[in-house]
């Protein structure tokens, strides 16, 4: 009896499932293949037969402990949906991200980051070597990352650091994979597995069909590409290839081609190993798939394979039958909703349609693209936007950041001055001694990491053609946003470890009457007080008289990462960052590359700032604590913002050319409220719009589709209209004012770009323009009280001339 009827025998029997014998049969057709190439047919296929039957025992075993692992994992999800304060929709969203009411318990997208950063120290010296700078990654760099991935296929290229950066690389991958085994995750018995395939729809779309499959065709030729048939689980036969690159070649081209991490399925191409596997990947790449971005495409897939652990880990082995069953038990409590409870304004932020397109976002599968020709349009209008609003984002984000930070420092019982001396400590310390610090506190540095997938701040703001995200990332960079946003977290994370530190010589009970803050910090995130007693009994890591946590001390690794998950969770109130829950909100459950999905998208740009701090900071002043505790804080709150946004207004106006504005007027202070916090974004476009860009507040909100239509309408319509009614056109000055709006100038270079260039070519094509200067100076005084230091249409500063 040959091997394929012996396994179907099996699966007749109820011996094994259908799943294990197409692993079983996968492997056994692999291994004959590659076994063929050393040995004659007979010893090739009883090798492979044994491969096969040793996988099947092995299989057996590992089904009936995932089966019990995933039996177990849905009692507690049943358990923790149901017995949610809240609710059932309460419940399964508290499973999925941070939870608004604050009821404790591990969330996947907490988890994720937690063990994202786990294994991201693993690849740390890749991160310090390969991680982009300014202007992306270098020359050098990008060789480095080819070497990288040279090693990986066991080439010997004598560059010690991508010697060094493989190696990090395959111990990721192997933690990344013996967790999620341990998790019950059901894996392939064996996967000749290096490194990860994209292929890129719309790089794929620009070739023709032809080109594609001989250049694969070529590789297979070469022994450098196997090309597999899933049809039949075995290397394509030749009467078969061009089918098989056909059909690639079409699920590329409809975005129907990336494999989830850990994905069980084989892949249609598997390169060799060696130099000739190593090249194929790389030409293929490099004309195919993500281009020179190598280095992005690793620690991207770094970054899924930690969100499926997670995943794997909080919910369950096989988490989308955990999560379809809970979602059915928030269908039932919704059911029976009042109308009026339906109106709740929370069912914005909570309700079994956000909980669903939450877990579509921790999966990936709110990233697919409809239709990529309609997405890259729309988002490299976004990216324009990015790139034209945000240059001086810093300046809110400055006295913003410092006050939620301060805030959330006070929350968990550490001095907000403790928060200011770490920073100027940062600052004095500088690059390598602070970075070697947060690596010995497990705090991988988060501006390397950001941008190995992408800004986390700005995620899915930027999009659309390359080049276009590359100048918007280009421009957050520039302006010194993402090495501040770093510089605060690790900040915020260093001192609560120190914090923790301080208190170390307490227990939980006596902490209470110590700092009761902290203590309900631990409460409030489940650490009893054997875990406090755990954590506090390691010696601390002392650095210049400064006593940390050593979070490496604690030796139950579910409660490090327990204690830094909740750390992080508090470090969302002190830098306000868009989290699974808000980008769900923000989608509103539409596709990328559809007319109303990129309408949505478009419409909510900037915005997921504001329902952030909805969702942190007025959710807590709301809902925790006694009424009087929640009046002293939404009091400071509501004051420290004011006093924040009132200093990031004037910070700008000086910035732009002006003085700084009367504060005696009511108005100051309602657009202070605007500007601060996570409003910011707000502020500045309320305040900016009119004076720099000529177009509307209203338009400017409504997102860059809208803008863009008002911009076409000036440049066309209008001019027609104009020339009609025998009217002088104003298509010049239309033309310098669309460019001024889109100008990408950074906050320190803005005001002598609008100077030097902007007004000088508005005098020559603007026939009104000293009328238009005039206006200008105008509106400011009689507006906000404010005159000019740098007027428009002036060469030089006044009192420089």
């Amino acid at each position: 009896m040959s091997v394929v009827d012996c396994i179907d025998k099996l699966v007749k029997t109820g011996q094994i499932t259908r799943q294990i014998a197409d692993e079983a049969l996968g492997l056994y057709e692999r291994s004959r293949g590659e076994f063929s190439r050393s040995m004659g047919p007979a010893s090739a296929e009883a090798a492979a037969g044994l491969a096969a039957a040793r996988a099947l025992e092995s299989s057996a075993k590992r089904l009936k402990n995932d089966t019990a692992k995933q039996a177990i994992a849905w009692a507690k999800a049943e358990e923790r949906v149901l017995s949610h304060p809240k609710g059932r929709v309460a419940g399964v969203m508290s499973m999925l991200t941070r939870d608004i009411w604050e009821a404790g318990g591990e969330n996947v997208a907490t988890k994720g980051e937690v063990i994202w950063a786990q294994l991201a120290r693993k690849v740390d010296q890749a991160l310090e070597a390969y991680s982009p700078g300014l202007l992306g990654q270098s020359r050098q760099q990008i060789a480095g990352v080819r070497n990288l991935v040279r090693e990986v296929f066991g080439v010997e290229t004598g560059d010690a650091t991508a010697k060094a950066a493989a190696a990090g690389w395959k111990a990721a991958e192997k933690e990344a994979v013996d967790r999620v085994t341990a998790a019950g995750r059901n894996l392939p018995a064996s996967e000749d597995w290096r490194v990860p395939q994209f292929w890129d729809t719309l790089r794929v779309r620009t070739f023709t069909r032809e080109e594609f499959k001989a250049d694969f065709a070529a590789e297979v030729d070469r022994g450098a590409v196997t090309l597999w048939d899933r049809d039949t689980g075995a290397p394509a036969k030749m009467d078969r290839r061009d089918f098989v690159l056909d059909r690639a070649y079409r699920d590329i081209t409809v975005g129907d081609s990336s494999a989830t991490a850990f994905s069980p399925e084989q892949r249609t191409f598997q390169f060799s190993g060696g130099a000739d596997g190593a090249e194929a990947w790389l030409r293929l790449s490099e004309k195919y798939g993500a281009g020179e971005n190598a280095f992005g495409l690793l620690m991207g897939h770094l970054h899924k394979m930690a969100n499926e652990i997670a995943l794997a880990e909080v919910v369950g082995p096989n988490h989308g039958a955990i999560v379809r069953a809970a979602l059915t038990m928030a269908k039932e409590e919704e059911a029976g909703l009042s109308r009026l409870q339906r109106l709740n304004p929370l069912r914005m932020l909570e309700s079994r349609s956000i909980a669903e397109r939450t877990y579509d976002v921790l999966t990936g599968r709110a990233n697919a693209v409809d239709g990529p020709l309609m997405a890259g349009f729309f988002g490299g209008l976004r990216s324009l936007n990015v790139s034209s609003k945000l240059g001086g984002a810093i300046v809110s984000a400055i006295p913003g950041d410092s006050v939620t930070t301060a805030l959330a420092a006070s929350y968990n019982g550490m001095d907000p001055g403790r928060i200011l001396s770490g920073v100027i400590r940062e600052i004095g310390r500088g690059g390598e001694e602070s970075r070697a610090l947060a690596a010995r506190l497990q705090l991988t540095a988060h501006a390397a990491m950001d941008s190995a997938h992408g800004f986390v701040r700005f995620a899915g703001e930027a999009s659309g053609p390359q080049i276009l995200r590359a100048m918007a990332n280009t421009v957050i960079r520039a302006q010194g946003l993402a090495a501040w946003t770093d510089m605060m977290k690790r900040v915020f994370t260093m001192e609560f470890m120190g914090n923790l530190a301080d208190h170390a010589g307490h227990s939980l009970d006596a902490l209470r009457g110590v700092n009761e803050p902290l203590a309900n910090f631990l409460d409030r995130h489940q650490i009893s007080a054997k875990d406090w007693d755990s954590i506090r009994s390691g010696a601390p890591l002392e650095v210049e008289g400064a006593r940390f946590l050593d979070s490496e001390g604690i030796a139950d690794r579910s409660l490090r990462e327990k204690l830094l998950g909740a750390i992080i969770e508090e470090r969302a109130f002190a830098i306000l960052e868009p989290d699974a829950r808000i980008r769900a909100v923000m989608t509103g459950g539409t596709t990328a590359g559809t007319f109303w999905g990129e309408m949505v998208r478009s419409a909510t740009l900037f915005k997921s700032f504001s329902m952030t701090m909805v969702a942190t900071h007025m959710m807590r002043l709301a809902t925790q604590g006694p009424i009087e505790k929640r009046i002293w804080n939404g009091t400071a709150f509501v004051l420290f913002n004011l006093l924040a946004g009132a200093a990031a207004i004037q910070a700008r106006a000086v910035i732009y050319g002006k003085t700084p504005e009367a504060m005696d007027n009511p108005g100051f202070w309602v657009r202070s409220g605007l500007q601060s916090g996570s409003l910011g974004v707000y502020g500045d476009l309320i305040n900016a719009s009119t004076s720099r860009t000529g177009r509307s507040p209203v338009s400017d909100l409504a997102g860059p589709a809208i803008g863009a239509a008002e911009d076409v309408a000036r440049l066309s319509s209008q001019q027609l209209r104009r020339l009609m009614e025998g009217d002088d056109t104003t298509f010049g000055a239309e033309l310098v004012r669309t460019a001024r709006r889109y100008d990408p100038s950074l906050w320190y270079t803005r005001l002598a770009v609008d100077r030097l260039l902007f007004d000088q070519l508005q005098t020559l094509v603007d026939p009104d323009y000293r009328a238009s200067f005039r206006r200008a100076e105008k509106a400011a005084q009689r507006d906000f009280g404010q005159s000019y230091w740098w007027a428009p249409g002036d060469a030089m500063p006044r009192g420089v001339r």
